[in-house]
């Protein structure tokens, strides 16, 4: 998955190498670059950007012009920032296929440009979604957006550069793996609760999405396996929300299945919520009745994250458990 971007003419920069990580093995067609190959632990106050699968790289020889790393996820995928500062540009407002240019001469697509310390600056294209305002001050790993594919793209993912200083590009990838960081790998500092749950996955995730599937009325075997007939049945919930429609249940398809629970709910919603609450050491019997059992389990699982204890499953308690 990759962006047609447009070169824009900047010039490389060498950055400085120091004991990191061993050479992350990359995606689609992007041979091994050079990487120092020693490990270290991160350097304090730089996070990855988001997680995901490399795909284009920078400055291939297929693709001189593309100046950062795309990383490709579902849909949905936090994307966050990769060190504290102040959005110096947002574009909003862009959908697949938009040609218009963002904040960066020859970008396009929903986008954030921030403005770090010692002139470095990062910039983060084709987000579904633009959660920060221009002008505002971020802190490292803070929520900034959602991966998509707005403007010139593919499918989902994050085109993401680093520049020293505004406009002088440099490679990335080679840019966190001098901090210790292996780009689409490494946990972000701010990651969030939501998975991305695909096909050929057998686990109690895999359940709770088939059961959640059945409650919003889409016909599937719950047996614990996302297999071809699960990926099928998300990519049906997926058109009938006006999703991506990609069958993996990333966070905006897990914000779309699920709903607010409480005692006195029942049906495959409430199996899906009660197999979630066993895989995190709850007892509870899988009956689809949200009784004083599973209310009871609810407000201990509240208890033990620090969540407000009020036996409500909404949101925040739903994305925890997940």
């Amino acid at each position: 998955m990759r962006e047609n971007d447009h070169p824009v003419g900047m010039s490389g920069l060498t950055v400085s190498r120091r004991t990191v990580f061993a050479a992350l093995g990359v995606g689609i067609g992007i041979g091994a670059v050079g990487l120092p190959t020693a490990a270290s632990a991160a350097t304090s106050g730089w996070s990855n950007p988001t997680l995901g699968t490399l795909t284009s790289g920078y400055q291939t020889p297929s693709r001189p012009g593309h100046l950062g790393w795309d990383v490709a996820n579902s849909q949905g995928t936090p994307v966050y920032a990769v060190a504290a500062g102040t959005v110096r540009d947002i574009r909003t407002g862009s959908y697949p296929g938009d040609t218009t240019s963002g904040p960066l001469p020859g970008r396009t697509g929903n986008s954030v440009h921030i403005d770090h310390a010692d002139s470095y600056f990062s910039y983060y294209g084709h987000l579904h979604r633009v959660l920060v305002s221009d002008g505002q001050r971020v802190s490292c790993g803070q929520l900034i957006g959602l991966m998509g594919t707005t403007g010139n793209s593919t499918g989902p993912h994050l085109h993401f550069e680093i520049h020293r200083p505004r406009l002088t590009s440099v490679d990335p990838r080679t840019f966190l793996a001098n901090r210790g960081i292996s780009l689409g790998s490494t946990a972000p500092v701010g990651t969030t609760g939501w998975p991305n749950v695909s096909q050929d996955t057998t686990s109690w995730t895999a359940r709770v999405i088939q059961y959640l599937l059945r409650g919003r009325g889409v016909s599937t075997v719950v047996d614990g396996y996302f297999g071809p007939g699960t990926a099928s049945s998300v990519r049906t919930f997926q058109s009938s929300k006006g999703l991506y429609v990609d069958g993996v249940v990333g966070p905006i398809t897990w914000t779309a299945l699920i709903l607010p629970l409480q005692q006195g709910n029942s049906g495959d919603l409430v199996r899906g919520l009660q197999t979630a609450l066993n895989a995190r050491g709850a007892s509870v019997v899988v009956d689809g009745a949200f009784g004083a059992q599973t209310t009871t389990a609810v407000r201990n699982f509240q208890s033990s994250r620090g969540l407000v204890v009020d036996g409500l499953v909404g949101p925040v308690t739903w994305s925890t458990l997940i």
